[in-house]
């Protein structure tokens, strides 16, 4: 059975055996280039990127390294931190998701572009239903201990409002907890992802909160919005600024303060006109991500 290169970045092993590991990951890697001889390679994450600028592929192909997460939350030791250093320079093209990531690549290599996601419209929410929507991995980068916070204020005040926590990961004992301590068990509503399609959530919720640390280009306000549901979230490093006006589309709240989290979202509850206004706006200004435009912004650097 052949093994999955991991380009030694794993548990397994020592300090010598993870480089041997890269090392021969690596040329497992130009040989499949040889065999396949692309024009084009996009790498998703660095080790991937720089271990395709290693293999010498550069020679023969287009690479692109396409950037999905914030800039210092993939943490690298110090030996990968060279490799990146020594790689990316490399690299034909870096396509990153914002502005503020793009600062933070381009002194790495000029060539550094930004594309945003993008997302097809569907069905909008009515806004008639009292419920508050998060989906979200349960990790502390996504901040499910500051979202726990915020939803015992909020539907302390606003009794007759529900909150859906729609996720699973590490913290998923904390939310179960969370909701019996605070006997919570019809207000907040923990489920577990059962399927990929889960624009009808969107479309059954007022309101969508994210409580995120860090985000790069989060694709769960794309599709709020598109569902015209006004968005509030951490002004946290570095997409949700590019995704939410404040005060047009939905809030902006000081990061990681769940005091200013509750007061923002309990101003949206208590001012139904206001969500409508921001919910039109999201419908209007979420075409900006159609993939009518995105596909050109791809289209103009791959040519």
């Amino acid at each position: 059975m052949q093994q999955p290169l991991s380009f030694g970045i794993t548990k397994e092993g020592n300090v010598i055996t993870r480089k041997i590991k890269l090392l021969t990951d690596v040329l497992k890697l130009r040989k499949t280039f040889k065999q396949l001889q692309p024009g084009i390679i996009i790498a998703s994450e660095y080790p991937f990127a720089a271990a395709a600028v290693l293999s010498g592929a550069r020679k023969r192909s287009k690479i692109i390294s396409w950037e999905h997460h914030h800039y210092y939350e993939l943490k690298r030791n110090n030996f990968w931190e060279k490799i990146f250093r020594l790689t990316y320079p490399k690299l034909h093209t870096v396509v990153c998701l914002n502005d503020d990531e793009k600062k933070l690549f381009a002194p790495l290599n000029p060539n550094t572009f930004v594309i945003p996601n993008f997302i097809e419209q569907s069905g909008k929410s009515s806004l008639n239903n009292k419920t508050i929507l998060t989906i979200a991995r349960l990790t502390a980068v996504k901040g499910i201990d500051l979202l726990l916070q915020t939803a015992k204020e909020v539907l302390q005040k606003h009794p007759d409002w529900q909150w859906k926590l729609i996720g699973d990961g590490e913290m998923k004992d904390e939310v179960l907890y969370f909701i019996e301590k605070e006997t919570l068990q019809n207000k907040f509503i923990f489920q577990p992802p059962v399927t990929h399609n889960i624009m009808a959530e969107y479309q059954n919720a007022s309101l969508y909160v994210m409580t995120s640390r860090n985000e790069c280009f989060p694709m769960t306000l794309l599709e709020a919005q598109s569902a015209g549901l006004p968005c509030i979230a951490f002004d946290c490093e570095t997409g949700p600024r590019h995704i939410i006006h404040n005060n047009e589309n939905g809030l902006l709240v000081e990061k990681e303060n769940t005091v200013k989290l509750a007061g923002a979202i309990s101003s949206l509850i208590d001012d139904k006109e206001k969500r409508k206004r921001m919910s039109e706006r999201a419908l209007v200004d979420v075409k900006r991500f159609s993939p009518e435009a995105v596909h050109k912004l791809w289209a103009a650097i791959i040519s």
